[in-house]
Protein backbone atom coordinates (compact mmCIF):
# COMPACT_ATOMS: atom_id res chain seq x y z
CA UNK A 1 0.00 0.00 0.00
CA UNK A 2 1.29 3.44 -0.79
CA UNK A 3 -0.96 6.07 0.07
CA UNK A 4 -0.64 10.18 -1.07
CA UNK A 5 -3.34 12.98 -0.64
CA UNK A 6 -4.38 15.30 -3.34
CA UNK A 7 -4.08 18.24 -2.03
CA UNK A 8 -6.03 20.06 -4.63
CA UNK A 9 -9.00 18.01 -4.26
CA UNK A 10 -8.81 17.67 -0.12
CA UNK A 11 -11.23 19.96 1.27
CA UNK A 12 -9.29 20.07 5.15
CA UNK A 13 -12.25 18.29 6.53
CA UNK A 14 -10.42 16.11 9.05
CA UNK A 15 -12.12 13.10 8.87
CA UNK A 16 -8.75 11.29 8.18
CA UNK A 17 -7.08 12.71 10.95
CA UNK A 18 -9.35 11.81 13.22
CA UNK A 19 -9.79 8.55 12.68
CA UNK A 20 -6.75 7.50 12.15
CA UNK A 21 -3.96 10.41 13.65
CA UNK A 22 -0.93 8.14 13.33
CA UNK A 23 -0.93 7.97 9.44
CA UNK A 24 -2.73 11.47 8.62
CA UNK A 25 -2.48 15.19 9.67
CA UNK A 26 -4.32 18.26 8.97
CA UNK A 27 -1.85 20.92 7.30
CA UNK A 28 -3.35 24.28 8.21
CA UNK A 29 -0.98 26.32 6.33
CA UNK A 30 -1.35 24.46 3.28
CA UNK A 31 -5.39 23.37 4.05
CA UNK A 32 -5.04 19.56 3.27
CA UNK A 33 -5.00 16.80 4.99
CA UNK A 34 -1.10 14.99 4.84
CA UNK A 35 0.55 11.76 5.23
CA UNK A 36 2.53 11.26 8.44
CA UNK A 37 3.86 7.87 7.41
CA UNK A 38 2.45 4.82 5.37
CA UNK A 39 0.13 2.48 7.18
CA UNK A 40 1.89 -0.55 8.70
CA UNK A 41 -0.52 -3.55 7.57
CA UNK A 42 -2.28 -3.73 10.27
CA UNK A 43 -3.87 -0.21 9.84
CA UNK A 44 -4.07 -1.10 5.90
CA UNK A 45 -7.84 -1.96 5.90
CA UNK A 46 -8.75 1.00 8.30
CA UNK A 47 -6.49 3.51 5.87
CA UNK A 48 -8.96 1.86 3.10
CA UNK A 49 -11.74 2.83 4.49
CA UNK A 50 -10.68 6.29 5.62
CA UNK A 51 -10.12 6.42 1.66
CA UNK A 52 -13.04 5.37 0.62
CA UNK A 53 -14.77 7.88 3.19
CA UNK A 54 -13.22 10.79 2.01
CA UNK A 55 -15.38 13.02 0.90
CA UNK A 56 -13.72 14.80 -1.43
CA UNK A 57 -11.72 11.52 -2.73
CA UNK A 58 -8.67 12.49 -1.92
CA UNK A 59 -6.79 9.94 -0.37
CA UNK A 60 -5.47 7.80 -3.27
CA UNK A 61 -3.61 4.61 -3.05
CA UNK A 62 -1.29 3.99 -5.31
CA UNK A 63 -2.05 0.29 -6.32
CA UNK A 64 -5.16 1.04 -7.77
CA UNK A 65 -3.80 3.70 -9.68
CA UNK A 66 -1.19 1.59 -10.84
CA UNK A 67 -3.23 -1.31 -11.49
CA UNK A 68 -7.06 -0.63 -12.86
CA UNK A 69 -9.28 -3.92 -12.46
Amino acid sequence: MNLSIDSTACVSCGMCAERLPAIFRIDRSARSAALVRQPVPMEQDDALEAAEDCPAGAIIDAFFVENPQ
